[in-house]
């Protein structure tokens, strides 16, 4: 019964430290470089200033997403624009397919372009992208500023859409963690024969 008793607590321990680490892969999972997320809202950094985007689909679900969209299908995403000063400065919007291979500038945006919006001035600091997606996969957004000075930054954001290896990760990981608990324990309970005799000859 007392092994019993540590097997169980053994098995409940690795849980727990999965249960801790999935909340900071799924809110790290979509961050880029310049990247960051918060509950279910990403945001991209220009400086200290930030602007916030939040994903819904809104005829499957009232949940809010960020770097996991569930499932393709209409989505919009919602980008607010934190710093004022950002509302008189041109945006322009750009999401493509993540290559999955570092972006340089010989990659060719255009072949990889999902939806693209010039640049635009958004005075009321928010503005909504809608589009639909058709494809699982791996995204990246790139949201270009223009300053008054005529100089240009860019920060991005990853995402994924649907179903992606990558989601099943964190199961994978969890199982092979229990299954290695239980071995581990098994062993110690269960000395190999040649330990046994070895026991065996020294008591004698």
């Amino acid at each position: 019964m007392k092994n019993w008793r540590s097997l169980a607590a053994a098995v409940l321990g690795g849980l727990f430290s999965l249960a801790l680490a999935l909340p900071l892969s799924a809110s790290e999972g979509g961050a880029g470089p310049e990247a960051m997320t918060m509950g279910n809202m990403c945001m991209v950094m220009f400086g200290y200033d930030m602007i916030h985007i939040t994903a819904y689909q809104p005829g499957k679900s009232r949940s809010e997403y960020c770097a996991e969209i569930p499932s393709v299908g209409p989505t919009i995403l919602v980008f607010d624009i934190e710093n004022p000063a950002f509302r008189d400065m041109p945006l322009e919007l750009r999401i493509i397919r993540d290559p999955l291979t570092p972006i340089t500038k010989d990659t060719d945006l255009e072949a990889l372009t999902e939806v693209y919006r010039p640049a635009t001035k958004y005075t009321k600091g928010t503005f909504n992208l809608e589009h639909n997606f058709k494809d699982n996969g791996h995204y990246i957004g790139l949201v270009t500023l223009t300053r008054p000075d005529g100089a240009q930054e860019t920060s991005d954001f990853k995402f994924t859409v649907g179903e992606t290896l990558w989601a099943w990760v964190p199961q994978i990981a969890g199982t092979v963690l229990i299954a290695g608990i239980v071995f581990a324990y098994w062993k110690h309970t269960h000395p190999s024969s040649k330990k046994k005799d070895a026991a065996g000859v020294a008591a004698s």
